[in-house]
């Protein structure tokens, strides 16, 4: 069926799989790290001045919350394929802390999961910097990316948590003016401000990704500006563009996003996730 996708449509379903994929894998480190070493693991240091982690990855850490610290909620956010086959693969936090929920998705071991988890890293840089993949590379991309989310979905419903897990969440926004956002999947109604100034007569565009082991047809797309009543224009588009008018002028301009399972019940009563930007418009000069 991939063979009916043009190149860009391909690209960026491959990527957004891949991205879909580290958000799972971040929420299980996370969240396992946290139980066995605390919050602080990332810099957790031994009597003997070890540190837990090792000093490549901490210093990945610590240049990319340095460099875009408005984009990453938590140092775990920073985290990609790489640094993830590392906390995920490691000899001792695999058979300590990630075993039993991996044994879901790769049962021959920490050996079957390094291999899968490294295959998807040579397809997954040619994707973050606008560079062709083959079909075969995007056929593995999308398949190892599903069953790595699906794994993790068994494990969470097998340990009762499932209903924490079963609705479809925007993990990703990017705007026109080259702001990325990461959404985890612990916090389902964060509010993003955008520290950049606009001004009557500008144009801007937001753009989000929900979770994309959930299909399209599941769900609803609705955007709400609270200076607009053209909101329903752009229902289930995951782009919202505004040209901005006099009325639009404010120290806060509120954009929100929220995503609607097509279900006769919501997590949060009328919807499932939602994401809310902070704008300032400011007059004419």
């Amino acid at each position: 069926m991939y063979h009916t996708y043009t190149e860009i449509e391909l690209r960026e379903y491959c990527r957004t799989n891949i991205e879909t994929l580290e958000i799972w894998a971040r929420r299980l480190i996370h969240e396992k790290m946290v139980e066995e070493y605390g919050e602080n693991y990332i810099n957790k240091q031994f009597d003997d001045g070890n540190f837990l982690v090792k000093s490549e990855i901490r210093k990945h850490i610590q240049g990319m919350l340095e460099k875009e610290r408005n984009r990453f909620q938590r140092a775990v956010d920073t985290l990609f394929i790489e640094q993830i086959i590392y906390f995920l693969c490691h000899p001792v936090f695999y058979k300590k802390l990630f075993k039993p929920a991996l044994d879901y998705i790769y049962p021959q071991g920490r050996d079957e999961a390094k291999e899968f988890l490294s295959r998807l890293v040579p397809i997954r840089n040619p994707l973050s910097h606008s560079n062709p993949i083959s079909m075969h590379d995007a056929e593995r991309a999308i398949c190892y990316s599903h069953d790595f989310i699906e794994g993790l979905k068994k494990y969470y419903k097998e340990r009762g948590e499932e209903q924490v897990w079963n609705v479809p969440k925007i993990i990703k926004v990017k705007d026109s003016l080259g702001n990325v956002f990461y959404n985890s999947l612990e916090d389902q109604n964060p509010i993003f401000v955008v520290k950049e100034e606009l001004y009557f007569g500008d144009e801007y565009s937001v753009e989000i990704e929900v979770d994309s082991s959930y299909d399209k047809s599941e769900y609803d797309i609705v955007w709400k500006n609270y200076n607009r009543n053209d909101n329903k224009s752009f229902k289930n588009n995951e782009k919202y563009t505004i040209k901005f008018k006099s009325k639009d002028v404010a120290k806060l301009h509120m954009i929100e996003c929220r995503v609607i399972q097509k279900k006769d019940w919501h997590k949060y009563t009328y919807y499932d996730s939602k994401i809310t930007l902070h704008l300032t418009v400011l007059p004419p000069i």
